[in-house]
């Protein structure tokens, strides 16, 4: 099954490099959408259902196909803005759920040709390769994080958690992307990460691929992963580390705020 998702994942993102590509603003003027995001989502969605006939769909451009005991999670391209851009910070995520809850998790990074990918109790790996979350204590830890682009009216509370993470940590890193940074996390590359507001496309994939690689991933205010709301995220690489950016976050966020 993973040998099958990574071939249609990688598949898929060969339409990204479409010499034509049309860009359109949805919702504000710092979300957009691409043709190359709709290419991709509906290559997945065909290919996808095809191998798992039944199967439920939630894609961030408009696909809701519900009701399964599997459903897949579609990213096209997360980090959108990057990809127009040409910042070549975008990566493809696809989960799939079992029951509703994060089951297989695939991220797949084109511009490196880096494909992370995680079973539940099977641990992550890239490329073939086992990771795992590095080693960092906080005062070592770089944070990934950042201010709710598409609600920036929650940018206050965002300001003041990096300003107390950092004033403990090493640095700070802002990729534009949530499954990347989340993937560089499982990969020992960075140990921290915070978004105050996240959709289930942007996270339930990276959410295996952090847990299996000895990771921790908190969706706040929520149990298990929301899949018809936004929530709040926080992941770090060790427990310690987790509760201590747990502690500032709940700190300057004691309440839902949407």
């Amino acid at each position: 099954m993973i040998t099958k998702i990574t071939e249609i994942v990688r598949d898929a993102s060969q339409l990204m490099y479409s010499k034509q590509v049309n860009v359109e603003q949805k919702g504000n003027a710092s979300n957009y959408v691409t043709s190359a995001d709709l290419n991709v989502q509906n290559f997945l969605i065909e290919h996808l259902q095809a191998l798992l006939p039944g199967s439920a769909v939630i894609g961030e451009e408009d696909a809701d196909i519900a009701g399964s005991e599997y459903t897949w999670v579609i990213d096209p391209i997360d980090g959108t803005s990057n990809f127009i851009r040409g910042l070549d910070l975008s990566v493809i995520s696809v989960a799939l759920l079992k029951d509703s809850k994060p089951y297989i998790g695939v991220i797949y990074f084109p511009y490196r040709d880096q494909m992370f990918w995680a079973k539940e109790g099977e641990g992550a790996f890239l490329n073939g390769n086992p990771i795992h979350v590095s080693d960092r204590d906080f005062a070592h830890s770089h944070l990934c994080s950042a201010m709710s682009l598409y609600d920036k009216s929650l940018a206050k509370p965002c300001f003041n958690i990096i300003e107390r993470v950092y004033s403990q940590a090493d640095d700070l890193r802002r990729l534009g992307s949530a499954a990347l940074e989340l993937a560089h996390l499982a990969a020992g590359r960075v140990e921290l990460y915070f978004e105050i507001r996240v959709f289930p496309w942007d996270a339930a994939a990276a959410a295996t691929i952090v847990r299996e690689a000895g990771g921790f991933v908190e969706f706040l205010f929520h149990d298990s992963l929301p899949l018809k709301e936004p929530f709040g995220i926080i992941a770090a690489n060790s427990q310690e580390n987790f509760e201590k950016l747990r502690t500032i976050v709940y700190e300057e966020i004691p309440n839902k705020l949407y």
